[in-house]
């Protein structure tokens, strides 16, 4: 069992984020969400989770918008950023090393594989 960690995860499709929070919960590690990223900006820098992951696209602010609004905040230096999106071309994992985020996984996630590969970026 991993050490237990603070996980934010933003996403526009609550299924998607009740999936993620049940295997990461299930790995013992506490996990706060929000639907809608311009809305989650102050829940993540009162809790500084030790890991978020971020939709790319979202209809308000897309991932890459929302992260670096999170990059300007000192109390979030550690956290880890992993973007999460159905785009599978090889550009958008470059794009987000490109932008200084930590990892890229490739949705529909696999469940088998995902709480572990999340862990590997904050272990």
């Amino acid at each position: 069992m991993a050490t237990s960690r603070r996980i934010y995860i933003v996403d526009d499709d609550s299924e998607i984020i009740s999936l993620m929070t049940t295997l990461l919960e299930a790995r013992g590690h506490k996990v706060k969400s929000n639907l809608v990223g311009d809305q989650a900006i102050s829940e993540i820098v009162e809790m500084r989770p030790h890991c978020l992951i971020v939709d790319l696209m979202m209809a308000a602010i897309d991932g890459y918008a929302l992260t670096a609004e999170l990059k300007k905040y000192r109390e979030l230096a550690d956290t880890k950023i992993i973007m999460v999106s159905a785009r599978t071309d090889s550009i958008w994992s470059e794009k987000s090393h490109a932008a200084g985020l930590d990892g890229y996984i490739t949705k529909p996630i696999d469940i088998a594989t995902f709480a572990k590969r999340v862990e590997s970026f904050v272990a």
